[in-house]
């Protein structure tokens, strides 16, 4: 992975922690609710006062959360453009951060934690009946 990679830069993406994606999605999910209740006053996109006001708290908050993305910057573009604002924007973005999640283990009969290699479906040889 390339360094800019691992501060989720350019094509490769650092992952995140499933209580932070919790958390962005709540943060999100808040931002788009709040957005469709003010409607008449965020129509405007990048002209309202108050869509950019919340559209840069969000991404404060998200930015806090999840550490840099690429697709922050796209999401929060893409609110300022009129109509385009009226899409959930900020809870796509969350939807399509990748979660850092532990490999699996298995503990043997000593006791030993063992790390499980995960095999695709045509891998496996076939069932008995």
């Amino acid at each position: 992975m390339s360094p800019l990679g691992l501060i989720g830069l350019g094509f490769g993406d650092a992952r995140i922690s499933k209580r932070r994606k919790i958390i962005a999605l709540g943060i999100a999910g808040f931002a788009d609710l709040v957005q469709g209740v003010l409607l008449p006053l965020v129509i405007e996109g990048g002209f309202s006062p108050v869509e950019v006001a919340i559209d840069i708290l969000t991404a404060g908050a998200l930015l806090v959360t999840v550490g840099i993305k690429a697709r922050l910057a796209l999401a929060f573009f893409t609110e300022l453009i009129p109509g385009l604002d009226l899409f959930p924007t900020w809870l796509a973005l969350v939807l399509t951060l990748p979660v850092d999640e532990p490999p699996p283990s298995v503990t043997n009969q000593a006791g030993e934690v063992i790390e499980a290699e995960v095999l695709p479906n045509d891998a496996l040889p076939p069932q008995r009946k």
